[in-house]
């Protein structure tokens, strides 16, 4: 399962790597009573990027310097062949403005996958005053139906791509908590 993680994970740095020397660390989510959005009752602030975000009680969100990325996972299920995972990879723009770096991404990620199928036309969406080009693909990773949603900005020559991955039969079951992440996602000054 892991391998399945990483391959996935991989895909999106490509064109927004960035060294670091620490590798990965799961962080001790801080509690929140006051959150505006209920369903989301924990806040992750990065030491290394700079991006909070605040996710569902239960979830588990993991930093990785190496790779650039923080990852918002579900609670593992035995009866789930993937676990539901909301990837933010922090990178360079390659000097490329948002349309050309987002369709630099998606051309990539076609050329990557099996049976990729994108189910809806690129848009525009406002998140917390930041604007992100977004779409949504199904596509085959080892045999496995994915439905991933994702959404791309840029800010101060950085790079945020948030990426929504779940089973394709899945998916709509954690919409819900993905919408909520990815509503609550901020940029701050490091």
């Amino acid at each position: 399962m892991k391998k399945i993680l990483y391959i996935f994970l991989s895909v999106f740095l490509v064109l927004s790597c960035e060294e670091n020397k620490e590798t990965e660390k799961t962080i001790k989510p801080v509690q929140t009573e006051n959150s505006d959005n209920a369903m989301n009752q924990q806040v992750f602030v990065s030491e290394w990027f700079p991006v909070s975000v605040s996710f569902p009680k239960g979830w588990e969100a993991v930093e990785d310097t190496t790779l650039s990325m923080i990852y918002i996972m579900t609670p593992t299920d035995e009866s789930d062949n993937f676990q539901e995972m909301v990837n933010i990879v922090v990178g360079g723009t390659n000097g490329k403005e948002l349309d050309a770096f987002f369709d630099g991404n998606l051309k990539m990620i076609q050329g990557m996958f099996e049976e990729l199928n994108q189910t809806e036309q690129p848009s525009y969406q406002i998140i917390n005053g930041v604007k992100f080009k977004k779409v949504r693909y199904n596509y085959l990773i080892e045999g496995l139906p994915l439905t991933a949603q994702l959404y791309v900005t840029i800010k101060d020559d950085l790079s945020y791509i948030i990426n929504c991955s779940a089973l394709q039969n899945t998916f709509d079951e954690f919409e819900e908590g993905f919408s909520s992440i990815v509503s609550s996602f901020s940029i701050s000054q490091l």
